[in-house]
């Protein structure tokens, strides 16, 4: 489950192909909420509407860390965002308790939105948003 680049837009089938079935699926109106456990992580995956009316994409992802990272570099290789993420930043260095990014996607030609928490003195979760950032 380490690898999650390129998992926005995928249908919730491929997501599923790719993951496996998720341990818990909850269904929020017109949203799916699909969490994907592992001895690393939790991954918290929102699949929404497709413009088809009849199948669900991944529009948004949060990955939740068991233990947190000291550098945003070792949180986004740990999902497989590195280096896009960039710059590295280290979480005692962080004024807010988020970072947000660009974060490109050159296999789709976008960008999309990357929010990196910080708790504890370090990273603890990693989310990816299917939008281009609005606070650029």
């Amino acid at each position: 489950m380490g690898d999650c680049a390129g998992l926005i837009g995928l249908r919730e089938a491929e997501l599923t192909s790719r993951l496996g079935e998720p341990a818990r699926r909850r269904t929020v109106g017109a949203d799916a909420w699909l969490i994907f456990d592992s001895a690393e992580l939790q991954l918290r995956v929102r699949c929404a509407p497709n413009g088809d009316g009849r199948t669900l994409r991944v529009a948004s992802w949060t990955a939740s860390f068991e233990k947190g990272f000291e550098t945003l570099g070792d949180a986004a290789r740990s999902v497989g965002l590195w280096p896009m993420a960039g710059p590295d930043e280290s979480a005692d260095c962080v004024e807010m308790p988020l970072i947000r990014r660009p974060l490109p996607c050159p296999a789709k030609g976008t960008v999309y939105s990357l929010t990196a928490t910080v708790r504890y003195g370090l990273f603890t979760r990693v989310s990816v948003f299917d939008e281009e950032p609005d606070w650029l």
